[in-house]
């Protein structure tokens, strides 16, 4: 009976990725070069196949990959969006627990997903009260080393973090018995900067009036960073790049211009796409996305002073953490500019604002954020949902209306 459950879970889990990546692939924009990320999202949660790789996990942005990568580990995103593993997750979390967390405790108690049962250890940021719980529920199926994240950000708070990320790096040495390599930090530094320097000119790209590019396939690129090797990453980013470059528009032809919204709030992992690839049946052209998960590479780029251990930990703090623009820390001023700056600059007509249920840190800031989009004179709607397709329905009504309404107002 078990091994049946175990075989359903699977088929149920395959399936939910497998649908999400047909929507994306049969999308109006077909790009060749599109195929490399949804592979890497199809090794990921489709084909599950085991490898000798050996993973350090994380449940947060603020976890520096290039830290991991320095002792011989590859890095790999934990935060899950699948709504089956969620399901599994009610029967370990509280009914209003955040579904990312119910999804990372489906994953982690049935031994399905590489990612998850070839993880030796995962780090666990303390930036929620959802995280600073999971750590005992977590540590039931893997060594768990709590990272102490500052709440505020000022100079005693940086040096605070820094200090964290070193007892990281000796929590690491004593846990795999291995030395911090400074040559494998410099060279994963400069391969996830390079990362970074091609989800800049991605983004410009995605941004552009007459984008070739759609919101979901945009999310879905980013998405596929915590799983990917970020030299080859960036490579193929660099290429699709250079294949929207070499498309000309006709400026005669006269394309319907859709509503330009931006989507923000709480992170969209894959493959709970439900809200853009709605937004996109609704007709709307997503032109940006504020979440965690896509706008973890688009944090400005920082050079650290030299190139030794305590040089390159000190870039780390500043890119990882001061940059950080999530809504745990005590000031929203970095969130609100972010998301002001954000509207200017991809011409956004309407603001998605995107809860997970029993996500708070996201649905305390939205209060900031309608004053943000009021000043700027755009609408702004919250929608509140989880993993399940239960409400489609109803988030589908909402999304067509607001749609209808952003048209209304050209």
């Amino acid at each position: 009976m078990i091994n049946k459950a175990i075989e359903r879970f699977e088929r149920n889990v395959v399936r939910t990725a497998r649908n999400t990546l047909d929507e994306l692939r049969s999308s109006q924009n077909t790009f060749g070069e599109m195929e490399y990320f949804y592979k890497v999202l199809n090794d990921t949660f489709v084909d599950l196949k085991k490898s000798t790789i050996k993973y350090i996990g994380s449940y947060c942005v603020m976890v520096p990959d290039e830290i991991i990568y320095a002792y011989g580990y590859r890095p790999v995103r934990l935060c899950a969006g699948n709504s089956v593993a969620a399901m599994l997750g009610d029967e370990i979390a509280p009914r209003d627990a955040c579904p990312v967390l119910k999804a990372s405790y489906g994953f982690s108690q049935m031994d399905i997903l590489p990612i998850y049962n070839q993880c030796e250890i995962a780090i666990l940021p303390m930036t929620c009260d959802g995280k600073r719980k999971s750590a005992e529920i977590i540590s039931d199926y893997v060594p768990v080393i709590p990272l102490s994240i500052p709440m505020e950000k000022s100079e005693e708070s940086f040096a605070e973090m820094l200090e964290n990320l070193k007892s990281l790096a000796k929590t690491l040495s004593k846990i795999t018995g291995r030395k911090l390599s400074n040559k494998r930090l410099v060279q994963s530094y400069k391969d996830i900067h390079q990362a970074q320097k091609q989800a800049f000119r991605l983004n410009e790209r995605f941004c552009h009036t007459d984008s070739h590019i759609s919101g979901s396939q945009y999310m879905a690129i980013m998405n596929s960073f915590c799983y990917a090797e970020p030299s080859e990453w960036a490579n193929k980013v660099d290429e699709f790049c250079n294949s929207i470059d070499s498309m000309t528009t006709d400026s005669n032809q006269k394309r319907r211009k859709k509503a330009r919204v931006l989507i923000a709030g709480s992170p969209i992992t894959f493959p709970n796409y439900k809200v853009p690839l709605l937004l996109e049946q609704m007709g709307a052209q997503i032109v940006g996305d504020e979440t965690c998960m896509s706008g973890r590479l688009l944090y400005d780029p920082v050079v650290p002073d030299d190139y030794s251990t305590d040089g390159i930990l000190r870039a780390l703090t500043a890119r990882y953490v001061t940059a950080c623009a999530c809504p745990v820390f005590d000031q929203l001023d970095d969130q609100i500019y972010r998301l002001t700056e954000k509207v200017k600059l991809t011409k956004a007509e309407g603001i998605i604002y995107y809860v997970l249920r029993g996500c708070t840190p996201y649905d305390f800031e939205l209060s900031k954020a309608e004053e943000a989009a009021e000043k700027m004179g755009i609408p702004l709607l919250r929608v509140e949902t989880d993993f399940s397709l239960e409400d489609t329905e109803q988030v589908k009504i909402r999304l067509e209306a607001f749609v209808e309404m952003l048209e209304q107002r050209r």
